[in-house]
């Protein structure tokens, strides 16, 4: 007896406000569904320290009387549901019962607010869960809530939150996807007191991601607005040179709601198909329209992602109604297209005509023309220097940086990515030979990687393997893991070596302009230093700009790295993978280290000789870890004599 128990409703709260209230973004959602379901047609949101010290938000909304304004403030109190039924049609973006409460539960709430045709407004203030102030107040109409010292009184939720500025950085992502669902809406995002995102609330989406995003995402769109089966879809997606390396740039709403379903993504692909490159991913901003009977919201806890009652229809409408929009323009090829083919042209010795179609290339690329930092190490032809012209979509593609699925990011991988110089003869870069690095010290090899050392080259597996054989075992080699692990350790050691500081920036002669989202203007903001303490020279500029002044460099072997990009996509590479892996604080060049290794890094499939082969080898078996590439996948595999018989059943 005596071991059940009734909780008081202040634990109730807090309980409840760890289901509701997970980070600083979420209150901001909260807040922010409230206000558009207020009717404002202007909503300010302001955060401090990545919304822990200080969240604000805004709104010239219809406000409440101050009977409403007690209520709101009740466990299961809301305006937007009334019974069981309404759940199923909603119309509305927030409608939690317990928002406010749990927010109260968690931090100290202020809230002032007033009706049109009320003379004054009501001010309320919670602290400790508790009501402090309840008095009238004056007031513009519409409603302003602040929380401070979010999680002061939960410190097992708030050991769990992610730096500041990662936290700073999932509330303008929020911010950024309901200003373009709802462009008929002026949002203004001010961080730590200064104003980084403003959107002019004409109700055009495209203008609401020109604010966002500028004029080089933007004039890549086009228009889609296609009707099936009752359901309606409406927005922008990018033209076939609009892509990006992953699906961060893929918007995707239903009635309103930010969402992800994987009918939707599915058919985006499908409608692409043969129209990209592939693992490239198109820029999209699509509104999805569907009764509310046809639709449940209620499938997970933030309201993430929605059940279709037929998602075959949802699919077919999605993909008709790109492939329309994508049929109705004119034909989408590279900004520097024109430019590359007359450079191709002018190397040849026949001057072939090279006509330009939808989805191939009819005539030969010349032989005289070679490319520009294509993946080999030698002075053969290649089979991309000796493919057909229909190929050339694909070449051009594949120069671009191969960015892992992320997400978020701000990079345009378009033409304009290429160096000026692409076509001139290479610069064949050379995987330096050990002895180059004076100051590496001797150390003894021993057991299996001695064995490694001592092998013998047998050839290539795939152009992505290297052979060796010993007497008893043969090593199979990945000369991409391989080489990103050798290029670990050595900017790893430059970078203990202060020194050699200097040697690892390179100052740019012209400053590139870089444009970023609100969120990675945030991001890049806030680690600045940790940016400049790894060779990047960054001005922060207005208007979310930043100018790239240095790139850090080490030695030929990242002239690869630099013949590949110019250094502002070579930034933004970077960016999106220290944004996906979120270090922890102070460790941001450790991430940087292990993506410029990897990007610099020779990939699967380049081809490279033997001698260059067996340098990689040497550079790797005296490295402090020879095992791992620096992400810890394996650099090599060790198969025995004894084995293979095994397998072919001469010993049994």
């Amino acid at each position: 007896m005596g071991r059940i128990n009734i909780l008081d409703t202040l634990t109730a709260n807090a309980i409840k406000a760890g289901e509701v209230i997970e980070r600083p973004v979420s209150v901001v959602k909260e807040l922010v569904d409230n206000s558009i379901d207020a009717g404002a047609t202007s909503i300010k949101v302001e955060f401090e320290n990545g919304g822990i010290s200080l969240i604000r938000v805004s709104d010239n909304g219809i406000g409440m009387d101050r009977e409403d304004a007690h209520k709101a403030f009740l466990i299961h109190a809301t305006s937007k549901i009334r019974s069981i039924e309404d759940i199923y049609d909603l119309s509305t973006q927030g409608f939690r019962g317990e928002a406010l409460a749990s927010i109260v539960a968690c931090s100290n709430v202020t809230l002032i607010t007033k009706m049109a045709d009320q003379d004054a407004g009501t001010f309320i203030r919670y602290e400790d869960g508790k009501l402090i102030t309840d008095s009238e107040a004056s007031a513009d109409n519409g409603t302003v809530v602040t929380v401070t010292d979010l999680f002061a009184r939960i410190p097992a939720r708030y050991k769990f939150l992610k730096k500041d500025s990662t936290e700073g950085m999932y509330i303008c992502s929020l911010v950024e996807k309901l200003a373009i669902i709802n462009s008929e809406i002026s949002f203004k995002l001010i961080k730590d007191g200064k104003t980084i995102l403003s959107t002019p609330g004409s109700g055009d989406m495209k203008d609401a991601i020109y604010s966002i995003y500028g004029k080089q995402i933007t004039s890549g769109l086009i228009p889609v607005n296609y009707e099936y089966e009752g359901t309606r879809l409406t927005g922008y997606t990018g033209d076939t040179a609009t892509v990006r390396g992953n699906r961060s740039m893929q918007y995707l709403f239903v009635n309103n709601r930010a969402i992800r379903n994987t009918s939707v993504s599915a058919a985006i692909d499908e409608a692409y198909r043969n129209s990209v490159m592939k693992n490239r991913f198109p820029i999209c901003f699509l509104a999805v329209y569907v009764p509310a009977d046809k639709v449940d919201v209620n499938v997970h806890p933030q309201k993430a992602e929605v059940k279709f009652s037929s998602e075959t229809d949802i699919f077919r409408l999605v993909y008709h109604g790109i492939k329309n929009a994508l049929s109705s323009s004119a034909p989408a090829f590279p900004a520097d297209a024109a430019d590359i083919i007359g450079e191709i042209k002018e190397t040849s010795s026949a001057p072939e005509r090279i006509q330009i179609h939808m989805d191939h290339v009819s005539s030969p690329v010349p032989s005289s023309g070679k490319l520009r930092g294509a993946p080999t190490f030698n002075d053969q032809p290649t089979k991309k220097e000796a493919c057909a012209a229909n190929d050339l979509l694909k070449i051009l593609s594949e120069f671009k940086p191969d960015i892992d699925e992320i997400s978020g990011n701000n990079m345009t991988d378009t033409a304009e990515d290429i160096p000026e110089n692409f076509y001139e003869e290479p610069d064949v870069p050379e995987v330096s030979s050990v002895e180059e690095n004076e100051a590496e010290p001797v150390r003894e090899i021993t057991g299996e990687i001695a064995l490694l050392k001592n092998a013998r080259f047998v050839g290539f597996l795939f152009n992505t393997y290297i052979i060796l054989q010993s007497d008893e075992d043969f090593f199979l080699v990945d000369q991409h893991a391989a080489h990103e692990r050798v290029l670990y350790e050595r900017f790893m050691a430059k970078k203990v070596d202060r020194d050699n500081e200097k040697r690892d920036v390179q100052t740019l002669l012209v400053p590139q302009i870089v444009d970023l989202s609100t969120a990675d203007y945030s991001f890049v903001s806030d680690n600045l230093d940790q940016f400049e303490a790894n060779g990047f020279e960054i001005e922060i500029l207005g208007d979310r700009q930043i100018a790239l002044r240095a790139i850090p460099v080490a030695d030929r072997a990242e002239d690869r790295l630099k013949s590949m990009s110019k250094p502002s996509v070579f930034f933004q590479m970077i960016l999106n993978d220290l944004k996906k892996e979120t270090p922890e604080k102070g460790s941001i060049w450790y991430s940087l280290i292990q993506t410029t290794a990897c990007k610099a890094a020779i990939k699967a499939h380049d081809v490279i000789t033997e001698e260059e082969a067996m340098s990689l080898i040497d550079q790797l078996v005296v490295l402090d870890d020879p095992y791992h590439c620096a992400h810890g996948r394996p650099t090599y595999i060790r198969t025995s004599l004894t084995d293979l018989e095994k397998r072919f059943k001469r010993i049994v």
